[in-house]
């Protein structure tokens, strides 16, 4: 007696939170059929759901009705729609707002233009290799790592969902060498020359991404929560991403560090003199309270870099010269690499070595490198950077 054919729709509906595709699967070894489903991502409406689930319950069908083992890839689909029906579910779930818009990017630009309309069971390591192969001289060395991991992640999630039988990113073949480029570093007289001509408002702000190595989008999310005035301590607990505040990538990410008692001075100074005190507010602000701008901010620091005969190289100056300076200035006070990783805040040893550009067999924290950047060459005692009251708006 012939087999029945399969013709079954599926039924999509919200399943603890996100749209789903519910049908039958049968078991050609038994022939028992068994109910499963299927997580289709978020979309505004079930009539968007269910037409990204029509390719998935019509390969369902084909499936059973030409009767392949269960060996065989459960459902073939095209790479455009893996990236719909299985990437973007799993990296909404697991990857932070900032990491997930860069990969969009990315597969936007390069890799859907490439592999969209190719199954992904049918995709090779030879694809992979001229995909590769066809970015070197349009991408970066650090983005064709970045293009490389995506790549191995995006497959391996297609191999445990058994779209594929091996992961066609292969590490022998595939994996770019990491290029090492030499990042510029200031020394404390050019740090001082460059805060002075920085405007006022701003000027605190850098002066302690300078002294802590913090991350600029570290700076812009301090609010005075951060800041414990009697163990003279500054935390890093969020990062400002397209102003919002985000908790940071990684555990190592966050953490403490101890100021110099001239800085605390200098921000006890700067809360007074702000019409936003309260502990929720933004240490570094607008007059609406709102965070600074980073790309103003950035524009008036390259201004200042300008205005003391610093020659910018495209893609090299910006606000990671402090945290690239810092690394570098602390390592030829102390000596010691490890010191340098936790004030840098790094999960890795091997990344703070990238930020570290000294033949001197490292440096302690804010403290010391506050005590570089603030003493400067003396007058009559007194300090070359501008005092506390010029450091406020």
């Amino acid at each position: 007696m012939a087999r029945r054919r399969s013709h079954q729709k599926g039924s999509v509906d919200l399943h603890r939170g996100q749209w789903t595709l519910r049908y039958r699967e049968q078991d050609h070894a038994t022939g028992r059929w068994v109910f499963k489903r299927e997580g289709l991502g978020a979309f505004k409406s079930q009539k968007e759901a269910s037409r990204a689930a029509d390719p998935i319950i019509r390969a369902i069908n084909d499936r059973h009705n030409s009767a392949q083992s269960s060996a065989s890839p459960a459902v073939v689909i095209t790479f455009e729609q893996f990236i719909e029906l299985r990437w973007r579910p799993y990296t909404q779930l697991r990857h932070q707002i900032s990491t997930i818009n860069c990969h969009n990017s990315l597969i936007k630009n390069h890799l859907i233009p490439f592999f969209g309309e190719k199954s992904v069971a049918d995709i090779t390591p030879s694809d992979i290799t001229d995909f590769l192969g066809g970015r070197r001289g349009e991408l970066s060395g650090n983005s064709l790592q970045t293009v490389y991991g995506l790549l191995s992640l995006m497959f391996e999630i297609a191999r445990q969902h058994d779209l594929i039988k091996d992961n066609p990113v292969r590490p022998m073949l595939h994996k770019p060498e990491a290029i090492l480029v030499d990042k510029p570093t200031l020394q404390p007289d050019q740090i001082r020359a460059i805060l002075t001509g920085i405007p006022e408002e701003e000027r605190l702000y850098n002066l302690l991404l300078a002294v802590t190595g913090m991350r600029s989008g570290e700076g812009l999310a301090l609010r005075w929560l951060n800041f414990d005035q009697a163990n003279r301590e500054i935390k890093i607990t969020h990062t400002l991403y397209r102003s919002m505040l985000k908790k940071p990538k990684t555990t190592t990410s966050s953490g403490s560090q101890r100021l110099h008692p001239r800085i605390v001075e200098m921000l006890v100074e700067h809360r007074s003199k702000s019409t936003f005190q309260a502990e929720d507010d933004f240490i570094f602000c607008r007059d609406d309270g709102r965070p600074l701008s980073r790309n103003r901010v950035l524009e008036h620091l390259y201004d200042a870099m300008d205005a003391v005969g610093i020659k910018r190289i495209k893609g090299k100056y910006g606000f990671h010269i402090w945290r690239h300076s810092a690394g570098t200035l602390l390592f030829d006070k102390l000596g010691d690499l490890k010191q340098v990783q936790r004030v840098l805040r790094h999960a890795d040893s091997a990344t703070t070595d990238l930020y570290v550009h000294s033949d001197v067999p490292v440096v302690e924290g804010a403290e010391i490198l506050a005590e570089e950047i603030l003493a400067g060459p003396q007058s009559n005692g007194a300090p070359t950077v501008p005092q506390s009251s010029e450091m406020v708006n």
